[in-house]
C-alpha cells in the first residue's frame, strides 16, 4: 500500500491494540488487588500508549473525495497515498479489471489489484466504497482499488450537458455527462463498441456486452440520440489528450430523440441523384441495387447509374450478387456520398457482377469511386498497414497505387516483385488537395475482394533490378581486375619491350656488322686482293718488259678508284638513314639525285603500287642495284636524262633504270677495270632477282631486276642469319 499507507494501518492497528489493554488493565485492577508498587507503573505505561498514538497520528489521513485525488501532480500521486472513497459506480464490465466511480461531484478511474474470485457482487448503480492507494495514471490520476466494500444501491448522479465545444475539454475526463449524437455504425471487435457522430466527429462508445445487444444497436443506427455515460480520454506519452470516448454503460442511456417510423413512405432515389440540392441530409429516401463487395462497416451497392458505399450496424453480411433495397440516410462524404442504412431488405440472390475495367484517364477516373472495377499492373513491393492489413503497392501506366487485401484473403505464395497482376476490388479515389473537388484526383486505391481479388498474369522477368545490379557490380568487379591486369601486363611488356628492342639492337648491330663485314670481303677485299695481284703483275714487268708495265699500271689505277667508290658507296650507306625512315620509294629518291648532280642529265622518279615494307638486306640490295646503275651511266654514258621507275606488284618488285646515254654491248665483254654491271648482277643473284640489261651503242641502257617477293621471304626465313646474302 505504500508508506503512508501502512502508517495509515500502523496507526489503527495501535489505536485498537491500546484500547484493548486499558479495558483489560482497568477490568483486572477492579477484580484483583493491586499492590502500591505496581499501581506506580499505570501512569507510565498510559503516557508511553498516548505517546505512540500521538507520533502515528502524524501520518497523513486518507483522501476520501475524488476532487482531492485529481488535484494531485503526478509526482504526489506516484507516492501511493491513501485514499478511502465512497461513491457510484457509473461503468463497470466484469471481464475488465477496473471500474469508473463518481461521488457526486467528480469522476474517476479505478483500477482494480484484488483477487477476482473475492470480489464482492456490483454493477453500474451500485454504491461502494474504494481503499486503495493513487497512482499517476497517463493523463489525471488514478486510483489503484485494493479492496471494495459494497454498501448498497445507489443511484446515477445528474448528467453534465455538453456541447461540442465542451466534448475535448480535459478537464471533464471521467465525468458523466450526456450529449446528442447519431448512432452510425458497430464495430467489429472483442469489445461491443458502436460508432456515433456527435457535432461532427466521430467518436467510439464503448459497452458490456448484452443480451439482444446486437438488436438493440440495429434499431438505432441513423438515429438520432441522446447518449448519456462516462467521457473518457485518449492520450500520448506526454499526458496530452488526443481523442475522446464514451463508456455507455447499457442501451438505457441511449435515448432515441426522434420516432423511426415516418408518416411518408421514403423515396426510392437513383443513387446519382442523392445530395442534390433539392434534398437535405435528414430525407429518409431508399436506393435499390446489387452488392458488389461486402467489407467490414458495410458493403457496395450498384446500380444502373452508379455505385456507392452502404455503412450498416454490420451485423449481418450480404453477400455479392445480392439484390438488396436499403433504406435510410445520405452522407456527405469525398468524392461520392455514402448511405447510412437503417433497414436493409433482401429482394433476390444472382450470380455476382463482373468487374468493370478501369478507366484511368483523367475525365473517367473520377467517376469511379465506389465503382467494382478490375486492373492489370506491376506488382511491386508489400507492407503491413496500422492495423495489421496487407497493403500491396503497384504500378500501372503512369499511376502508383495500393491495394489493400481483404481480412482473411490470402496472397499466391509465389508472388514476386515486377510480376504482372490483376486486381479486383473497389476503386477508392485519393487526394492530396484540401478540398476534395473532382478535379483534384490525383491516386486511387483498391479494395480487394476476398476471392479472385489477384492472379498473376505473368512473371516477371529473371532480369529483375536487384540482379542487374548484381551483375553490374561482377561486371565492375571484373573490369577492375581487368584494368588491374592491364596494367600490369602494360608495365610487364614495356620491361620485356626494353629487353627485347636491346637484343634487337643487338641482333641489328651485329647483323649489320656481318653484312659490312660481307660487303668489305665481296667488295673492296676482293678488288684489293686484285689490286695487290696487279701491282705485283706491273713489278715483274717493269723488270723483265718496261715496256708492258704501264697497261698494268693504268689497271691498278682502276681497280683502285673502283675499290675507292665502293668503300665511299659503303660509308654513305653507314651514314645514310633515308631507308629507315622513308621506305625504299624515299631512299631511292634522296640517295639517286646527288649522284647526277653537276653531270648534266635530269633524274626522274617514279614510284607505283602499294609500297610494303621488305627484308632489310633486300631494301638495300635493291638500293645498291639502283645507285650503281645511275652512277655507271653518269660516269660512262654521258646521257640527257635518267629515268628511274619502282612498282609494286603482287607477287615481285620491279625496279627499272633507262637512260638515253650513248650505250654499249651487253654481249661484249667488260672492259678491264669495269666491274659496275658485274656488282649488279651479284645483288641481283643474292636476292634472286631475274635482271634484264637491255643497251646498244648509241641507243642507251636499260637494266630492269624483278625481284620475285615469295622466294626472297623463303630464303629470308629459312637464313635468319642473312646468310643468303
Amino acid at each position: 500500500m505504500g508508506k503512508r499507507g501502512d502508517n495509515y494501518a500502523v496507526r489503527m492497528l495501535l489505536t485498537t491494540v491500546t484500547t484493548a489493554y486499558l479495558d483489560k488493565w482497568l477490568i483486572l485492577s477492579s477484580l484483583i488487588p493491586c499492590s502500591v508498587g505496581h499501581l506506580h507503573l499505570f501512569p507510565r505505561i498510559l503516557f508511553l500508549v498516548f505517546f505512540l498514538i500521538a507520533c502515528v497520528s502524524s501520518a497523513v489521513e486518507p483522501l476520501t473525495s475524488i476532487t482531492r485525488v485529481r488535484a494531485l501532480s503526478p509526482e504526489e500521486a506516484a507516492q501511493g497515498r491513501p485514499v478511502s472513497i465512497e461513491g457510484t459506480i457509473t461503468f463497470c464490465d466484469p471481464p475488465r479489471p477496473s471500474l469508473l466511480l463518481h461521488d457526486g461531484h467528480e469522476g474517476i478511474f479505478v483500477s482494480l489489484t484484488d483477487n477476482p474470485q473475492e470480489r464482492p457482487q456490483y454493477s453500474t448503480g451500485t454504491r461502494v466504497r474504494i481503499d486503495g492507494v493513487t497512482q499517476p495514471g497517463g493523463f489525471l490520476p488514478i486510483i489503484e482499488g485494493r479492496h471494495i466494500t459494497v454498501l448498497g444501491e445507489g443511484k446515477l448522479p445528474e448528467p453534465l450537458h455538453i456541447d461540442s465545444s465542451e466534448l475535448f475539454s480535459p478537464a471533464l475526463d471521467c465525468q458523466w455527462v450526456q450529449v446528442p449524437a447519431t448512432i452510425t455504425g458497430l464495430e467489429k471487435s472483442d469489445e461491443f463498441v458502436l460508432v456515433a457522430e456527435i457535432a461532427g466527429w466521430t467518436v467510439k462508445l464503448i459497452m458490456p456486452h448484452e443480451e439482444h445487444g446486437m438488436e438493440q444497436a440495429k434499431a438505432l443506427m441513423q438515429r438520432p440520440v441522446i447518449v448519456r455515460g462516462v467521457l473518457g480520454s485518449v492520450f500520448n506519452g506526454h499526458r496530452q489528450l488526443t481523442a475522446r470516448h464514451f463508456f455507455v454503460p447499457s442501451f438505457n442511456q441511449i435515448i432515441p430523440t426522434e420516432n423511426l417510423q415516418s408518416e411518408e413512405e421514403p423515396q426510392l432515389r437513383a443513387i446519382n441523384e442523392l445530395l442534390r440540392s433539392d434534398a437535405t441530409s435528414r430525407s429518409r429516401v431508399r436506393v435499390r441495387g446489387i452488392v458488389t463487395h461486402d467489407g467490414s462497416d458495410g458493403f457496395y451497392l450498384r446500380s444502373d447509374d452508379g455505385s456507392m458505399l452502404v455503412r450498416t450496424s454490420g451485423a449481418d453480411e450480404y453477400a455479392p450478387g445480392t439484390v438488396v433495397e436499403a433504406e435510410g440516410f445520405a452522407t456527405v462524404a469525398p468524392f461520392r456520398p455514402i448511405f447510412r442504412a437503417t433497414q436493409i431488405t433482401t429482394l433476390n440472390h444472382t450470380a455476382p457482377p463482373a468487374p468493370q475495367p478501369l478507366d484511368l484517364s483523367r475525365e473517367e477516373i473520377v467517376r469511379q469511386q465506389a465503382e467494382f472495377v478490375t486492373v492489370d499492373a506491376d506488382f511491386l513491393t508489400r507492407r503491413d498497414g496500422p492495423a495489421g492489413d496487407v497493403v500491396l503497392q503497384c504500378r500501372t501506366d503512369k499511376w502508383f497505387f495500393e491495394a489493400v487485401l481483404a481480412d482473411h484473403a490470402t496472397l499466391p505464395p509465389d508472388l514476386a516483385a515486377n510480376d504482372k497482376v490483376r486486381l479486383t476490388g473497389i476503386c477508392e479515389l485519393t487526394t492530396t488537395h484540401p478540398l476534395p473537388f473532382a478535379s483534384a484526383v490525383d491516386g486511387f486505391r483498391l479494395h480487394l475482394q476476398k476471392e479472385n481479388g489477384i492472379s498473376i498474369l505473368q512473371r516477371a522477368p529473371w532480369w529483375t533490378l536487384r540482379r542487374l545490379f548484381w551483375a553490374l557490380g561482377f561486371i565492375a568487379g571484373l573490369a577492375l581486375m581487368a584494368i588491374v591486369w592491364a596494367a600490369l601486363l602494360r608495365r610487364r611488356v614495356t620491361e620485356q619491350t626494353k629487353t627485347i628492342a636491346t637484343q634487337i639492337e643487338r641482333a641489328v648491330i651485329k647483323d649489320e656488322r656481318q653484312r659490312i663485314a660481307r660487303e668489305l670481303h665481296d667488295t673492296i677485299e676482293q678488288e684489293l686482293a686484285g689490286l695487290s695481284v696487279q701491282l705485283r703483275n706491273a713489278r715483274q714487268r717493269l723488270l723483265n718488259m718496261p715496256e708492258q708495265a704501264g697497261t698494268a699500271i693504268e689497271l691498278a689505277e682502276r681497280m683502285l678508284r673502283h675499290c675507292r667508290e665502293e668503300a665511299r658507296t659503303s660509308i654513305r650507306d653507314l651514314r645514310s638513314v633515308a631507308l629507315e625512315q622513308r621506305g625504299l620509294p624515299g631512299a631511292l629518291e634522296e640517295t639517286l639525285a646527288p649522284l647526277v648532280e653537276g653531270s648534266g642529265a635530269r633524274l626522274s622518279f617514279e614510284a607505283r603500287g602499294r609500297a610494303r615494307s621488305l627484308a632489310g638486306p633486300v631494301e638495300i640490295h635493291i638500293l645498291r642495284i639502283a645507285q650503281q646503275a645511275v652512277a655507271n651511266a653518269v660516269q660512262h654514258a654521258a646521257p640527257k636524262e635518267i629515268r628511274v621507275h619502282l612498282e609494286y606488284l603482287a607477287d615481285a618488285v620491279t625496279l627499272e633504270v633507262r637512260d638515253d646515254g650513248r650505250g654499249f654491248d651487253p654481249a661484249a665483254p667488260a672492259p678491264r677495270g669495269h666491274f659496275g654491271i658485274l656488282g649488279i648482277r651479284e645483288r641481283a643473284n643474292k636476292i634472286h632477282a631475274t635482271l634484264t640489261v637491255d643497251s646498244a651503242p648509241g641507243a642507251g641502257t636499260t637494266i630492269r631486276a624483278v625481284v620475285p617477293i615469295a622466294a626472297v621471304e623463303m630464303a629470308w626465313n629459312g637464313h635468319p642469319n642473312g646468310t643468303v646474302l
